[in-house]
């Protein structure tokens, strides 16, 4: 399909006409029905969130969201500088002015451990203040505004493990959601009202096995739907080999490349739909599943942007977002599109980041391409945000569009571990084990890791790794296996490698088993440069041999993931590093 064809069909061609009375729907009616589209929302305008969006910035909000046949919103905090607050009284007052406007809410209620946000935080705990205030909050919203909020979810990727500065244990969400739904039993709550808890599809059993657990299990039965997130474009990055363009079709036209990769992203969200689906069968359960979150950023100056995954731009945004729509809607899903607008705070000390880049609308009112059909057909005419009226972005060019969208990176490019080779192995990997050639596959691909962006990780024109670290007060970076490898035979063999790197620097060099997205990770290195017995230089190779067991640390040897990790410990910023050759040998 011609990528101008594609743009035609954007979402424009699904925007509704305000749908008839009666004007107070149920959360079953809604959640999934293709005349009530959703969408996350945030209205924050700032570089932080000291200050909510007036009443006055809602409505011009809520315009647009209902010409764009937007039903349904979903929000995350029920207390925060009043944002929920002045959302609702804003869809009331509108509601006044026009009977016919419809607009419902998920109402989110923040969740988080005792002692979250610090060095230490208790997941085996909730934060019992924090926590019974926002279901306060959210039960009296949801009392005052009835015809208007139909869901409360119980936290936010709130159980997921890779959020690790907050994640509580599933048991603390049960028991707010245990007690949100005997308030409906006691007639204190609207008995058409769903609960629900949004989060990460592998939260909902639909992963790791870590995550099932009876409070789980508990969890799954007491909620009236599973609300779930999924985001191949996050894992682009954190999980990439699906996303690289395979040598299969290295010959296809730029389009046909980029189209086909964004598909196989549309499939990564079925099979992990299908996954919780599984697991929620397996229990004998049956419970309606909607997608709580997912979406694709426009732009990014990290991990995600030409030095990186590929994944931002506003092409692959416009068809990930029509594709993903089409996909719930034969799914008979609901799909709160994360997210309607810009949110500058997200990352407030880098503009360019990714997370400031998911809405379909900037702050100012620029209409990004998945709806420049819908800006096409008129339904935007004399809206404005911040007072500036809506116009297309990139000037509506749909050449520059498609010029500006950048191809994913090839899977031949990526490094690989090669096992049972040669020390002569053209890889970056060599893992050499002469005694037992047929003990272990050829080759897996390795996906190369900055850590949260911390530095800039990239393979030069001779195949070496190199890493050049940026001005924060840490940095880490690994490369990752998709699946795990036995690294047993190994435990008393040696570490051959050649490498140089900033000669006042410490650095710490290891393997990890587990992943740090469940909790399992384990952490096994030892240390090399300035004040060790290994010193670099900055301009010459050096090559070690290091005893496996001198590794400090523990990891389990059977699971490894990541086959080698660098980390700065001392004198770290601005810190580089460069690795040539890395092999094991008994």
């Amino acid at each position: 399909m011609n990528f101008r064809t594609i743009l035609s069909l954007s979402i424009g061609a699904i925007v509704l006409s305000a749908c008839s009375a009666p004007k107070n729907k149920s959360a079953e009616e809604i959640l999934g029905n293709p005349d009530y589209k959703a969408i996350a929302y945030g209205g924050y305008r700032n570089q932080d969130r000291s200050q909510a969006p007036t009443v006055k910035d809602i409505k011009e909000d809520l315009q647009i969201l209902e010409a764009l046949g937007i039903r349904i919103l979903r929000t995350y905090h029920a207390r925060l500088y009043d944002h929920t607050p002045n959302l609702l009284r804003a869809i009331r007052e509108m509601k006044e002015v026009d009977p016919n406007f419809e607009m419902y809410v998920m109402l989110g209620a923040w969740m988080q451990c005792e002692d979250a946000w610090t060095d230490n935080p208790m997941h085996e705990k909730g934060d019992s203040a924090e926590n019974a205030a926002e279901i306060a909050q959210a039960i009296k919203l949801a009392q005052q505004y009835p015809d208007i909020v139909k869901v409360i979810a119980v936290g936010n990727e709130s159980m997921v493990h890779w959020a690790a500065s907050y994640y509580v244990h599933p048991r603390i969400i049960l028991k707010e959601v245990n007690y949100l739904q005997s308030l409906k039993a006691d007639g204190k709550l609207a008995a058409d009202l769903w609960i629900s808890s949004s989060d990460n599809f592998a939260s909902w059993g639909g992963g790791d096995a870590a995550y099932h657990l009876p409070a789980l299990d508990s969890l799954i039965a007491a909620v009236d739907y599973l609300s779930v997130h999924s985001y191949p474009f996050h894992d682009t990055h954190y999980n990439p080999d699906w996303w690289w363009i395979p040598e299969g079709e290295e010959q296809l036209a730029k389009q046909a490349k980029i189209d086909s990769a964004v598909a196989r992203g549309i499939a990564r969200v079925e099979t992990q739909v299908n996954a919780v689906k599984e697991y929620v069968a397996s229990l004998g359960l049956k419970k309606p599943l909607h997608i709580g979150e997912t979406g694709w950023a426009s732009a990014d100056n990290v991990l995600y942007g030409v030095k990186g995954s590929a994944a931002a731009d506003e092409y692959k945004q416009m068809i990930y977002h029509q594709w993903i729509r089409e996909y719930c809607a034969q799914e008979g899903m609901a799909c709160f599109y994360f997210e309607a607008f810009d949110e500058p705070w997200k990352d407030g000390d880098n503009p360019g980041g990714s997370e400031n880049h998911f809405g379909l609308i900037s702050v100012d009112g620029l209409v990004k391409a998945p709806l420049w059909s819908a800006f096409d057909q008129g339904v935007l005419d004399g809206l404005k945000r911040g007072g500036k009226p809506l116009r297309k972005s990139l000037e509506g060019s749909a050449e520059k569009l498609f010029a500006l969208s950048a191809l994913p990176p090839k899977q031949a490019d990526q490094p690989a571990l090669r096992l049972n080779s040669s020390e002569k192995g053209t890889s970056l990997f060599v893992w050499s084990n002469e005694k037992d050639k047929a003990s272990f596959p050829v080759q897996q691909y390795l996906s190369m890791s900055p850590w949260e962006g911390s530095c800039q990780m990239e393979i030069n024109d001779n195949g070496h790794l190199e890493l050049a670290a940026g001005a924060g007060d840490w940095w880490g970076a690994s490369l990752n296996l998709k699946e795990p490898v036995d690294f047993s035979p190994f435990a008393e063999s040696y570490l051959h490698i050649k490498v140089k790197g900033s000669p006042e620097t410490t650095f710490e060099i290891g393997w990890q088993s587990g992943l740090y997205e469940d909790g399992t990770q384990q952490n096994a290195s030892w240390a090399i440069g300035a004040g060790t017995e290994y010193p670099l230089k900055a301009d010459e190779y050096q090559s070690f041999r290091i005893p496996v067991s001198t590794f400090k640390g523990k990891v389990n040897l059977a699971d490894v993931r990541a086959p080698f990790y660098v980390r700065g410990l001392r004198n770290i910023k601005g810190a580089e590093f460069s690795l040539a050759r890395m092999f094991f040998s008994l």
